[in-house]
């Protein structure tokens, strides 16, 4: 019974260590988290992009890893885009899309049937330029200061005016 009131020093030593270890671990992770949620937020805003097939895009990236990707024609129009949700990693960005836009008669339609099953790995290979494993290069060129988000049923947004 006397042992079980009294710890003995062994105890009171390996639990002052663990309990060291936990906070200098912690002290060491948290540092790597700030950075990378850092580095994410350094590349939300909203990016002009073009890819190799010089199809102009318009990636709209927001700190939290949500966003939404926009293709446009030749012309300028909105042809497509895509919800995405995106993480960086180092020097990887992988990106899932989710609800599909497109322009139906000169207004924005917007369907969700889900997330998509397919992950889109990339290289961030310098400060404006990410390649798709397996694909294309993406060129960040400029961000766009006065892009606004297009909505469900309002007009479709062109690049030229």
């Amino acid at each position: 019974m006397k042992l079980l009131r009294h710890p003995s020093a062994a105890r009171l030593l390996i639990s002052f260590l663990q309990t060291h270890a936990v906070i200098l671990l912690l002290f060491l992770l948290l540092p790597l988290a700030a950075a990378a949620e850092s580095a994410q937020r350094q590349w939300a805003g909203n990016w002009l992009v073009v890819s190799e097939g010089d199809d102009q895009l318009v990636w709209q990236l927001h700190a939290d890893g949500t966003g939404f990707a926009y293709g446009f024609h030749p012309s300028g129009r909105l042809s497509h885009g895509f919800a995405i949700s995106w993480q960086l990693k180092g020097d990887r960005v992988r990106v899932r899309t989710g609800a599909s836009v497109r322009c139906n008669g000169g207004v924005v339609a917007v369907s969700f049937t889900g997330w998509s099953p397919i992950t889109l790995d990339f290289s961030v290979v310098d400060g404006r330029h990410w390649l798709q494993d397996g694909g294309g290069l993406l060129s960040f060129q400029r961000r766009l200061s006065s892009w606004n988000t297009p909505r469900a049923g309002g007009s479709c947004p062109d690049l030229t005016s």
